[in-house]
């Protein structure tokens, strides 16, 4: 994707007025989605994507704060609508699955994105844990400490 070159004005410390207002805004935007999604990465997509739209519309704008703000409230409501139509219709295992794998499919349900994350990549993948830490982009002590809480849960739940 290209952006087109916008007419920035430059102020006489030489920042643009986008670099100023992300200087300004970034923690107040983060906070404000991170308050409203509760979750930390997904906030920072959502603000990096405000600006992004902040970006495109600059020489458009008398107000970029305010529209910065309406566009990082408006793309969190959409994350939470996202997430209400996932809650509802949650993903249908794959029609290949044995009855085993089938009760193991509503077992995965109850671990932690990262948990589920890691062992599916351990064990159905057959990743080893520094790949695994590449890929999710964490340490490799982190990738064993969601191994290790991902297989306690699996256990406590699979137990009769």
């Amino acid at each position: 994707m290209r952006l087109a070159r916008r007419s920035v004005a430059t102020t006489a410390e030489g920042h643009t007025e986008i670099d100023t207002l992300f200087r300004q805004q970034y923690p107040r935007m983060l906070r404000l989605a991170y308050t409203i999604t509760g979750d930390h990465a997904r906030a920072e997509e959502i603000v990096q994507d405000g600006f992004l739209d902040v970006y495109r519309a600059l020489d458009d704008l008398r107000e970029p704060a305010a529209y910065l703000r309406v566009c990082v409230v408006n793309r969190c409501r959409s994350e939470l609508r996202r997430r209400r139509v996932r809650e509802l219709h949650p993903p249908e295992p794959p029609p290949d699955l044995t009855d085993f794998t089938d009760g193991l499919w509503d077992v995965l349900d109850h671990l932690t994105e990262d948990q589920r994350i890691a062992v599916v990549l351990k064990y159905y993948g057959r990743y080893r844990s520094s790949e695994i830490a590449e890929l999710m982009e964490i340490s490799a002590s982190t990738v064993r400490y969601h191994l290790r809480e991902g297989l306690r849960v699996l256990k406590k739940e699979l137990e009769p």
